[in-house]
């Protein structure tokens, strides 16, 4: 392609930008051949294999962190994919139901706790109640019988 071809584009009219590139998508296997190549290499031989592979730096940085981190060992599994296997997306089923009901109980554990303080509080608060008001034929019954005379 020549200079003026590459900026008419594809239809051919000028000053028509073309159409950007679908985004790269590389392989786990990919990345960490890639990675062990460019550790391999010389200092000044790096940028030998970025240039080949027609990858940038910041690629390397990513899938090191990546590597590092453990994640790389998982990409070769398709994400937002249920398993395959009944068993495994039985098991994953299962975990998701569990995670829920962990979840429901601690609520519930948490709405009991509270449950228990209040009745706690409310029984306080029935005996100071009780114990102000005194027995029944106390001095305080009586003044009000005394009252209604």
């Amino acid at each position: 392609m020549t200079v003026l071809s590459n900026m008419l584009g594809s239809s051919g009219r000028a000053g028509e930008v073309p159409q950007q590139a679908p985004r790269r998508s590389f392989a786990a296997a990919y990345k960490l051949r890639i990675l062990a190549e460019d550790e391999a290499a010389d200092a000044g031989r790096r940028g030998v294999v970025l240039r080949r592979e027609g990858l940038h730096t910041s690629h390397l940085v990513e899938w090191r962190c990546s590597r590092d981190a453990g994640a790389l060992a998982g990409l070769s599994a398709t994400r937002d994919r249920p398993p395959a296997d009944p068993v495994e997306r039985d098991n994953a089923r299962l975990r998701e139901a569990n995670a829920h009901q962990e979840l429901d109980l601690s609520y519930a554990r948490e709405v009991i706790a509270i449950q228990g303080k209040l009745s706690a509080a409310l029984n306080d608060l029935s005996n100071r109640a009780r114990d102000a008001s005194g027995p029944p034929g106390s001095a305080r019954t009586c003044d009000v019988a005394q009252q209604r005379q």
